[in-house]
């Protein structure tokens, strides 16, 4: 009986690989969001700590220690801004990432969709065809155990 090869066996091999190392972008990608996202989640503790801190200690602060703190919250806001900028990036950057592996997840998914099909299309042929090797065995032996009954040899 001969064995099931499927030609493009290479190829899912392949696309098995691109999936991979998409799915590694898009771990890294989602990674890197969180990281941008504690960043920025740190930054924003500070500010409201220092803010809260400032409105209840703005009576007894000295004007060189307010304007200190006023710019130093400024500077804060800032790096806010920019870590939120930093995170906008970084949750676009997984969506493409996440499109890609999707992509690559359908690519490999329509090959072995084909692979399993082809597989079920070569079961079903070998065996029709070992059906039909029975069958022929089966009359053979039928035909000598029961000779013609019409025909003297």
């Amino acid at each position: 009986m001969p064995k099931f090869a499927f030609r493009l066996d290479p190829v899912l091999g392949h696309r098995e690989r691109i999936e991979q190392e998409r799915a590694g972008e898009h771990a890294q990608a989602l990674s890197d969001q969180r990281v941008a996202e504690r960043l920025r989640d740190d930054f924003i503790a500070r500010r409201d700590e220092m803010r809260s801190q400032l409105t209840r200690e703005h009576a007894g602060l000295d004007g060189e220690t307010l304007r200190a703190t006023y710019v130093h919250l400024d500077y804060l806001d800032r790096t806010i801004d920019a870590a939120r900028q930093r995170v906008d990036a970084c949750v676009a950057e997984a969506e493409r990432a996440r499109l890609r592996l999707v992509s690559a997840a359908r690519d490999r998914k329509v090959l072995e969709t084909l692979k399993q099909r082809r597989r079920e299309t070569f079961d079903l042929d070998a065996s029709i065809a070992d059906q039909r090797e029975l069958d022929d065995l089966n009359a053979r032996l039928y035909d000598r155990a029961h000779p013609l009954e019409g025909s003297s040899s």
